[in-house]
């Protein structure tokens, strides 16, 4: 809306707008929205375009700027869905001076080249509630092909407006589509001649085209081998730039092969047309082909397939981009099996993925996303300039609230609405402006497409046509010219320039709307001279060649008073401001109370000690700046002479009350803690009293809120701010204020550790410590895991020592692993964690030990681990054993002993090193010497271990470290 001539008041403006509700039958529904404006506005609310009235079961609760409607006992009957053979009402509301024209468009079309006159009614009418103009949309009844984007324009001779919404018809609940798991049905109507014969490589794209006209405009359908199809991944319909309607099968396979018709029927008749559809396969083909899958977000899917030969490369795509190895994209080859793993799948990873082999053979396959988005975003949506981008989205969830955003700022509301299931959102006569990644979110789920808009190439405006000049009045010309054939497409201006004869430079002079005559006075060229005029044709898609006047016109430059002086009545102690504005760019001078002011300096005094002044001309305009009139100035004369022109007014001084010069309007600023504030109030009079407040409470002036005055100054002065000093401050005085709203806020948080991403690998029981240093010790912190704020918990520690912050995993179990951010501001720090569940603490020895020994010699029972913290228990025939001068244990990195310096007869025995539910067994047997041992022996395998020399070559060959028992 537009607001209308005159200083006051204030058009009216949404700030919020309702949202779509859902509720049971039965319940309580209420709607809001906020208006502004002065004076208040009328809001009126409306259903099916009929104004709603105040009711026992409807009323219209209003809170200041905030307006609602509340709805008592929903009942089915209530919602806001059109179905199939409803009216639909669509109304356009708006105001402008001078009063603008109305008109409808239908998915870029004219209303009358869509529908014929039955099928639609137009009704203008006066706004309602205000100054304006209305035109309504009506369509009796409401038929599936009538959904689309409908735009409402508005021109008048300052400019051209547009608004769309998104118009859905729906099949009524009793009249259901058809079930595509029914049988096949028979064809409406039997084919009249052979269908035409399509054939298309495996992998490739089919595009079938119907073009059918007819009012009212024909309902279309697809069928495919007897039954209706409907749109879904691999299957695309739609209506091209031409008018025709599409069906696009992509990546096509084997089983796509069939009987393709496009039925059209009307209230007039119908009319078939086929093609059958021949897919042609590859000599050389995938031994086991790709299957769909399905995969919920930020889990996984596994997508696999079979090659011929072990040698054969492969390459992996999405649609049309090629995927590469990484940490989202796995690629596995194992001979002839390749397998494709997406990792944390998101919305937009739900597509058709493809698996090619040379000479472009491929294997196609839908991975199917589960999440609260069930129809995604196309991957990209292009659209050419001055067309309407509509983009539809379904949650799983009806009566959600989701979010549009491009480019990461969120998108008004005014382009957004929400049914139900579905979210739309409608950019009618997209410009390049509205370019950029649309996203639309619900909570963590999101979904992207590119909109890329396509400018159309326009060809600029013809020249005028039949240019002529006459040499009319005295210091006139008088040009004429006609509009160029054909005329321009789009509004356009004439452009008129001028040249000096004998110079080169072309100056422009009009610039006019409609063609005709135009009079060239000469108080609009520089200096006296002979002039030449050319005359061109300006639109937004360029400027025409120039068209020359013939001959050239002797002007003289004069000076006429476009707008004169006027009397000017002020405040002491203000400046007094006398202007005009001449027909052309002329030095002038000033005169006052009959003397002349010098010219040759831009400001001055008219004597020592008495008034100043200060002369400007900018162009056309003069002026004079009186400076600080005093009460003693009231009365004087202020002249202005130059050739042709003289003209004067009066300056006239009251005496007033006080009164704010700056600042005019409330000030809003922000500051960091510890930066010095100054507020600044400037008065009218000197040396007059002034208070400050803060929060409405009166500023006791200390230390840190110091208050000062200099002349007409008054200043409040805050050295070194903090966050409590926020609040809306006031420079009061005799019944006047000037207002200051101070947000004080710490400076930026940065953090100082960890600079790059940081990867943390650990096992099962395992202490994990993520550490985030930052500049500030009492900088806010926040942690996530997997984009879910960390809570604290026994499993899950938060520890913060200054400015470094810890989050802590004290016993690390596999689900414990993610992706975490520490947050700190606008800033984040990355961690990946991943922790391996560990099937054994005990890597070597992996079955039991038998050690022979001599009495005195050296024993050393040795046992590795995966950790290097594992705490082990050593234990004797089942005691735990007590560390002694005769028995040392011994700890380093993972290896763990127990040694013996002399072992001793007794120490024989069942030896066990044990941690949780693990343990390592060591028989160890000590005799007095060998002699006596081999005689005694008869265990053959025992009988080797004790042959010492043996022994120790055999453990030779292992590195000191792998060593888990023997003597010395």
């Amino acid at each position: 809306m537009k607001a209308g001539s005159g200083d006051q008041g204030s058009p009216p403006c949404f700030l919020r707008f309702p949202r779509p509700v859902r509720v049971v039958s039965g319940a309580e529904a209420e709607l809001k929205c906020v208006v502004l404006g002065e004076p208040p506005p009328t809001v009126v609310w409306e259903k099916g375009g009929q104004q709603l009235a105040a009711s026992e079961r409807l009323s219209f609760p209003e809170d200041g700027a905030e307006h609602g409607l509340l709805l008592s006992g929903a009942l089915p009957t209530d919602a806001g869905w059109v179905l199939r053979g409803a009216e639909v009402v669509l109304t356009c509301q708006v105001g402008g001076l001078p009063e603008p024209t109305l008109y409808w468009e239908k998915d870029g079309m004219a209303l009358d080249e869509v529908w014929d006159s039955s099928h639609f009614a137009l009704e203008p009418g006066r706004a309602v509630g205000g100054p304006g103009v209305r035109l309504a949309l009506r369509i009796p009844a409401a038929r599936l092909p009538d959904s689309g984007v409908y735009v409402c324009h508005a021109r008048n001779a300052h400019g051209h407006a547009q608004a769309g919404a998104l118009l859905q018809v729906q099949q009524p609940p009793d009249s259901p589509p058809d079930d595509p798991d029914e049988p096949p049905g028979p064809v409406v109507e039997p084919l009249k001649c052979a269908p035409k014969t399509f054939w298309v490589n495996e992998g490739k794209h089919a595009k079938f085209r119907c073009y059918v006209m007819g009012k009212p405009e024909p309902e279309i359908e697809w069928h495919w081998e007897g039954r209706p199809l409907l749109p879904d991944r691999r299957r695309l319909m739609y209506r091209d730039r031409d008018g025709g309607f599409v069906l696009k099968v992509l990546y096509c396979q084997a089983k796509d092969r069939g009987l393709y018709v496009c039925a059209a029927r009307n209230s007039a008749g119908q009319t078939l047309s086929a093609v059958q559809l021949h897919v042609k396969e590859p000599r050389l083909r995938f031994t086991r082909p790709l299957q769909d899958v399905e995969g919920r977000e930020h889990g996984i899917a596994v997508l696999e397939c079979k090659v011929p030969n072990s040698r054969i490369p492969t390459a992996w795509f999405r649609e049309d981009q090629r995927l590469l190895p990484c940490r989202k994209y796995e690629q596995i080859e194992e001979g002839t099996i390749r397998r494709l793993i997406i990792h944390r799948l998101k919305a937009d990873d739900d597509g058709i993925y493809l698996c090619e082999m040379r000479g472009r053979v491929r294997t196609v396959a839908n991975v199917t996303v589960k999440g609260p988005i069930v129809k995604r975003l196309p991957r990209k949506l292009d659209v050419l300039e001055g067309e309407n981008a509509v983009l539809l989205v379904e949650t799983q969830e009806a009566g959600v609230e989701g979010c549009w955003s491009r480019d990461g700022e969120e998108l008004p509301a005014t382009c957004q609405s929400s049914c139900g299931h579905m979210h739309a959102l409608v950019l009618p006569g997209v410009t390049r402006e509205d370019a950029g990644e649309i996203t639309f979110s619900l909570g963590n789920s999101r979904t992207t497409t590119l909109l890329r808009v396509k400018c159309i190439k326009h060809n600029p405006p013809g020249p005028p046509v039949l240019v002529e000049m006459f040499k009319g009045h005295q210091n006139t010309v008088l040009l004429t010219w006609k509009p160029p054939e054909p005329p321009p497409e789009t509004s356009f201006i004439y452009r008129l320039e001028r040249q000096e004869v004998g110079s080169e430079d072309w100056i422009q002079c009009f610039s006019i709307e409609k063609a005709g005559a135009v009079e060239v006075p000469g108080d609009c060229v520089p200096s006296e001279g002979d002039y030449r005029f050319r005359v061109c044709t300006v639109s937004e898609h360029g400027r025409s060649p120039h068209v020359v006047f013939n001959g050239s016109a002797h002007l003289v430059p004069t000076a006429r008073l476009v707008k004169g002086l006027e009397d000017v009545q002020v405040y002491d102690g203000e400046d007094a401001v006398f202007s005009l504005d001449l027909s052309t760019i002329i030095q002038g001078t000033w005169f006052l109370n009959g003397e002349e002011l010098q010219s040759n300096e831009p400001e001055g005094q008219v004597e020592p000690g008495a008034l100043r002044y200060r002369m400007e001309q900018k162009g056309l305009q003069h002026r004079l700046i009186l400076q600080a009139v005093k009460h003693q100035d009231s009365g004087a004369l202020v002249g202005f002479s130059c050739p042709g022109v003289q003209d004067s007014a009066a300056l006239t001084i009251q005496e007033s009350p006080v009164h704010i010069l700056s600042p005019q309007d409330k000030v809003s600023l922000t500051f960091t803690t510890s930066e010095r504030v100054v507020l600044t109030c400037e008065l009218s009079r000197v040396d007059f009293p002034a208070t400050w407040y803060k929060d409405g409470q009166k500023v006791e002036e200390n230390e840190s809120q110091v208050v000062k005055r200099d002349g007409r100054k008054h200043r409040l002065i805050l050295p070194e701010a903090c966050v409590q000093d926020s609040g809306e401050f006031e420079c009061r005085t005799e019944g006047v204020s000037a207002f200051f709203s101070i947000t004080v806020q710490d400076p930026p948080v940065h953090i100082v550790d960890p600079q790059e991403h940081v990867f943390v690998h650990a096992i099962t029981s395992e202490c994990v410590m993520l550490t985030c240093e930052v500049d500030r010790e009492d900088a806010p912190v926040c942690w996530y895991k997997d984009g879910q704020e960390v809570e604290e918990s026994d499993f899950m520690v938060l520890e913060n020592e200054g400015p470094r912050h810890r989050l802590v995993l004290p016993t690390a179990q596999p689900s414990d692993g993610g992706e975490f951010q520490c947050v700190a501001g606008e800033e984040r720090a990355y961690f990946t964690v991943t922790i391996t569940d560990v099937s054994s603490w005990i890597v070597y020895p992996s079955g039991k030990v038998y050690v022979a020994a001599v009495r005195l010699e050296r024993v050393v029972l040795t046992c590795e681990l995966c950790r290097p913290w594992a705490e082990v228990r050593w234990t004797k025939d089942g005691a735990e054993v007590v560390e002694s001068p005769a028995l040392v244990l011994q700890k380093e990195d993972t290896i763990r002993r127990l040694v013996l310096p002399a072992v001793q007869l007794e120490d024989s025995g069942e030896y066990l090193c044990e941690i949780d539910d693990e343990s390592a067994s060591f028989t160890v047997t000590v005799t007095e010497s060998y002699q006596s041992q081999d005689s005694s022996n008869n265990n053959p395998e025992l009988c080797v271990l004790l042959k010492k020399p043996k022994t120790r070559r055999l453990w030779s060959r292992f590195p000191p470290w792998r060593r888990t028992a023997g003597t010395e």
